[in-house]
């Protein structure tokens, strides 16, 4: 019954997304967003979200509640977003990153990107 958690801020994402997962149970919480709770032994594709099931609710409490001891994910999204806004204004703004264009790939730690 070891919890696993995951932590995600996509570029262009509207939320930070978090996963908690315990036993069969995956919770995955989008900060401001309803939740899915997914049985991955019932349903390993994660078609069935179960997140409204009143059957899973003690479920899901608990995989909120583990979430909660590990981050406050509400509180992580916005110092995601106050950080991804801070360093998207120390490098001229949106559109100045835009206009640089991008690399295409990963560049290697060390190697410094080509901009295409």
């Amino acid at each position: 019954e070891r919890v696993v958690f995951s932590e995600y801020h996509a570029v262009g994402a509207i939320a930070g997304m978090f996963m908690v997962r315990k036993g069969r149970w995956k919770l995955v919480h989008y900060a401001g967003h309803e939740p899915q709770l997914f049985d991955l032994v019932a349903d390993p594709q994660e078609a069935n979200d179960r997140a409204e099931d009143i059957a899973c609710a003690a479920v899901r409490a608990d995989l909120e509640a583990e979430l909660r001891k590990i981050c406050d994910p509400d509180e992580v999204n916005r110092r995601a977003f106050a950080d991804q806004e801070a360093r998207i204004a120390a490098h001229g703004g949106a559109e100045a990153i835009k206009a640089r264009g991008d690399f295409g790939y990963t560049p290697a730690p060390g190697q410094t990107p080509v901009f295409g």
